[in-house]
């Protein structure tokens, strides 16, 4: 089961799923926010989790063509690419639906360079030192709480990535503060919030999520130098 509810999560239409299917819905062309634009010049990209292209997005509206349609043969693992000429490639993994369907608007989106580094350049500040070069693959994540129970097992969460070249990586995870701002995640701030890696070597990707209940994620990716893995409202398997 893939961990990303809210990128799994699709409204059905009735159809039957012989042959081909429309898969569509909204991308934004940054971070969703309120006056965030469609992504109207870009392109979006299906691949299997080996990384071989199944289909090109198109716009099939040109009077809304921040809506991208993708054509599906079959209910399966995947991973999504998303360019723009101002933004980040961003690499999301998801499963495609069984019949036509459309994805919920906020569900994928590229992110644009100021948006994500002026986090980076945070990160540094606070942290007392400099990230990573950001010039490699780079991820960040957000948490989903689907109950209390995920807050308790995301405190003290350990995130680890291994990048292309097999190199260990830990994020830095972060929590939110009463404020709102985030913080350097620890027992006394409560649950991570959010995650980040810089300057990963490109090609297999792997991200780990151990939570402190015993609970565990592997989620792989396929990255090119530049690209933004999105590991957004990443949730955690259900408990048994």
């Amino acid at each position: 089961m893939l961990s990303f509810l809210f990128l799994s999560a699709c409204l059905s239409a009735p159809e039957s799923s012989d042959g081909p299917y429309n898969w569509q819905g909204w991308i934004y062309d940054d971070i969703p926010a309120e006056g965030t634009a469609g992504l109207s010049v870009g392109a979006v990209s299906m691949l299997d989790t080996e990384g071989n292209l199944l289909a090109e997005g198109t716009q099939p509206e040109n009077q809304e063509p921040g809506n991208w349609n993708i054509q599906v043969d079959e209910a399966q693992e995947v991973e999504i690419r998303i360019s723009g000429p101002e933004q980040f490639t961003t690499v999301w993994r998801t499963q495609t639906p069984s019949s036509r369907a459309f994805w919920y608007s906020g569900s994928f989106f590229a992110v644009q360079p100021d948006t994500v580094g002026g986090l980076w350049s945070a990160l540094a500040e606070l942290l007392g030192e400099p990230l990573a070069e950001t010039s490699g693959a780079n991820l960040y994540g957000e948490t989903l709480f689907l109950g209390s129970e995920d807050e308790l097992a995301w405190t003290m969460a350990n995130v680890t990535i291994y990048d292309g070249e097999g190199t260990v990586h830990q994020a830095i995870t972060l929590s939110t503060d009463e404020d709102g701002f985030l913080v350097p995640s620890s027992e006394e701030t409560g649950p991570v919030t959010a995650f980040t890696a810089t300057g990963l070597a490109p090609g297999p990707i792997r991200l780990v999520v151990d939570a402190s209940d015993g609970r565990s994620v592997v989620m792989d990716y396929n990255a090119e130098t530049g690209d933004l893995i999105g590991a957004f409202a990443f949730t955690l398997p259900e408990l048994p």
